[in-house]
């Protein structure tokens, strides 16, 4: 699978051997673990291309244009759904599988929102103001990104249904565990985007971007948030808070 979306240029060179080893580690624990990471890598990736080029055109502005996912992406989306899920197996805490399906959920919702959201969503607004921002702007909203979000996470959590469902009690808490903890995930990935994520100032332009070098072919300047605080390390902290809800969210489980 790693090899495939190298080819179909999802994945960069390093991406692919993230992804490479970062599914050759879910599988140890699992087949069902490797079916659901392979499901949620092919629709990401589809979702990515679908309508590529007028998402491009709608964001030029604000993104910068990347059509492959890098190591760094694929670790911050799959990083901490692949370290709990293999904590889970060994320690047979079944709470910490919930909880790496809960992190899992989170990245299927941010993706799902920004990719449907950028492309049928029309202008988003901010997460916090409510004030109609650009399309592409860290922490922008619409109803339609939203509402995939929520659909993701819900689909993660069948799985979880699926996979987790405990005997003799609570068989819907790892399922209502997931769902919250994907759904909260990518609420804290937009809150995070709005406040800490790095936003930069084109100064010939006067306007707000992400790129470091504008489409007017001006450096940009970062101007607020935390420096360090990329697209990246806010998808990781998401997936991290997904996880947390998820985990704390969950019931005691016997041990798998």
């Amino acid at each position: 699978m790693a090899i495939t979306g190298r080819r179909a240029g999802s994945l960069s060179s390093r991406g692919h051997w993230a992804a490479f080893v970062m599914g050759t580690l879910v599988v140890t624990a699992g087949w069902e673990w490797g079916v659901l990471l392979i499901a949620y890598f092919v629709a990401t990736s589809m979702l990515t291309r679908l309508g590529h080029a007028r998402k491009e055109a709608r964001t030029a502005s604000m993104l910068p244009v990347q059509r492959e996912r890098n190591a760094l992406q694929v670790g911050a989306n799959g990083g901490v759904f692949t370290a709990l899920i293999l904590l889970g197996e060994i320690t047979g805490d079944a709470r910490l599988s919930v909880a790496g399906l809960g992190a899992l959920a989170a990245a299927a919702a941010d993706t799902w929102a920004t990719e449907i959201g950028t492309l049928w969503g029309g202008s988003p607004r901010s997460i916090l103001s409510g004030r109609a921002v650009p399309v592409g702007t860290s922490g922008g909203i619409t109803a339609i990104g939203s509402t995939a979000g929520v659909l993701a996470a819900a689909l993660v959590a069948l799985a979880a249904h699926l996979i987790l469902r405990p005997e003799g009690q609570g068989a819907a808490s790892p399922a209502f565990a997931v769902l919250l903890g994907g759904i909260g995930g990518s609420v804290g990935d937009s809150v995070l985007g709005a406040t800490l994520q790095s936003k930069r100032w084109c100064e010939q332009c006067r306007t707000w971007t992400e790129r470091r070098v504008h489409t007017c072919e001006y450096r940009t300047r970062h101007a607020v948030g935390l420096r360090w605080m990329t697209n990246d390390a806010v998808n990781l902290l998401a997936t991290v808070l997904g996880a947390v809800l998820a985990f704390l969210t969950t019931v005691p489980l016997a041990p798998r």
